[in-house]
């Protein structure tokens, strides 16, 4: 399955932006200095990756300055990004009903809810977003309705919804990344390879598209085009595995059995016990009695 993302509202991490607090819809709330250095630093922490050091100096500033709406806010992010998803939603709720307008909090705890699998409830969530007339990235919203109503399954409403993100920012390869994957799933290949290289173009660094891509040339039977691809996005990462694994495929259906053996036997070694270490095994088993059968024929 397509790597599909979520899209929290990062535009609360003041090292990534001009401002240094997260923006509420209205306005950061006011804090003690005390407790805004420590609310700077827990923000740094997020922003570096580091969640336990964050929700500690979190801790600590909503012990300075309780009830703070923005604090309570990072909090949940701090959470979040601990995928500790129970408490986040926790945060977030606290933080709404301290301020309700603080719509960046309003968009985190729809992901949260989706991380938890409660779709509806974090659409509900991302429609609040949507009418909040002072809501700077609707764009956020809307992609993020878009995963949830992939996730339920509903293709046509998540491609809507992702369509409506592009048209708020157009250059947002993970939106055009997921509406590709959707129309993917739809056996709309045309339409996919188009927004794939779209992608691309926006960013000639983000290689799922170019997977994806070789995987309908494949599905296509059309091999040096999916082997040409491949080869361009497993050259500088022989971590992908699954992009390993499909080389080695392709190698194979071409007869090229030296070198698609040699992919398998790299990925059973990789990840020794995974379900894709096992399904190399089998097709190196599966390959290798081909193999001994025309060489009996001989």
């Amino acid at each position: 399955m397509a790597n599909i993302r979520l899209l929290t509202s990062t535009a609360v991490i003041c090292v990534l932006l001009l401002g240094c607090v997260p923006p509420g819809a209205r306005g950061p709330s006011p804090m003690k200095n005390e407790a805004q250095l420590k609310y700077q630093l827990g923000i740094a922490y997020i922003n570096e990756g580091k969640s336990p050091q964050a929700v500690k100096e979190l801790h600590a500033a909503q012990t300075l300055e309780p009830n703070n709406a923005d604090i309570e806010h990072a909090l949940g992010l701090a959470y979040q990004q601990k995928q500790l998803f129970d408490k986040a939603v926790d945060q977030y709720d606290k933080a709404l009903k301290l301020n309700p307008k603080l719509t960046e909090a309003r968009n985190n705890y729809g992901t949260a809810l989706m991380s938890q699998g409660k779709y509806n409830e974090a659409l509900a969530q991302f429609e609040l977003c949507l009418k909040d007339p002072d809501y700077t990235t609707p764009e956020k919203a809307l992609y993020n309705m878009g995963v949830a109503y992939f996730s339920k399954g509903d293709l046509d409403n998540a491609i809507e919804q992702y369509q409506k993100s592009l048209k708020e920012r157009e250059d947002n390869v993970n939106t055009l990344f997921n509406l590709a994957y959707c129309f993917e799933s739809k056996k709309n290949y045309p339409k996919a390879m188009e927004l794939y290289k779209k992608a691309m173009e926006w960013d000639p660094t983000f290689k799922d598209p170019q997977y994806r891509m070789a995987i309908i040339y494949s599905e296509q039977e059309n091999y040096p085009a999916a082997l040409e691809l491949l080869s361009k996005a497993t050259e500088k990462d022989t971590s992908n595995l699954e992009a390993q694994f499909l080389l080695g495929q392709i190698y194979l259906k071409m007869g090229k059995m030296d070198a698609g053996l040699k992919k398998m036997e790299l990925v059973a070694k990789s990840d020794p016990g995974s379900e894709l270490a096992q399904r190399s095994q089998e097709e190196i088993s599966k390959s290798k009695l081909i193999m001994g059968a025309k060489a009996d024929k001989k």
